[in-house]
């Protein structure tokens, strides 16, 4: 019994690795799409993304490791968002930051509604 814990704590551990390894790389991405694409695809997919962070129910019944990782990307997204409202300073460095921030937070949503939909 004692041997099936200590293999689901390490399945747990190797599962929060691979996902904060995939968010870590999906960032990076993201951040090298934000400079290649034209302004308007990206004020697009912004919309889609604010649109899919904004109808997640904050109380949240279940809290899983994708709706931690989340909110701690949401985090520095705010603040960045706050930062260039109030100080303009490098504009275009904040506004990616907080395209990526979006975009990470709405695809942990859709992938955390999806982790709820199979277990249910």
């Amino acid at each position: 019994m004692s041997s099936q814990n200590s293999s689901d704590s390490q399945s747990v551990y190797v599962r929060m690795a691979l996902l904060i390894a995939g968010w870590m790389i999906t960032g990076v991405l993201f951040y090298a799409l934000s400079t290649l694409l034209p302004a308007a695809i990206l004020g697009v997919i912004v919309v889609v993304a604010y649109v899919v962070v904004r109808l997640d129910p904050v109380p949240r019944k279940n809290s899983s490791l994708g709706s931690l990782l989340c909110w701690i990307t949401g985090v520095p997204t705010f603040v960045c968002a706050v930062a260039m409202h109030f100080t303009h300073w490098h504009e275009n460095v904040l506004g990616r930051l907080i395209f990526v921030g979006l975009c990470l937070m709405a695809g942990l949503i859709v992938l955390d509604r999806r982790a709820d939909d199979w277990q249910s």
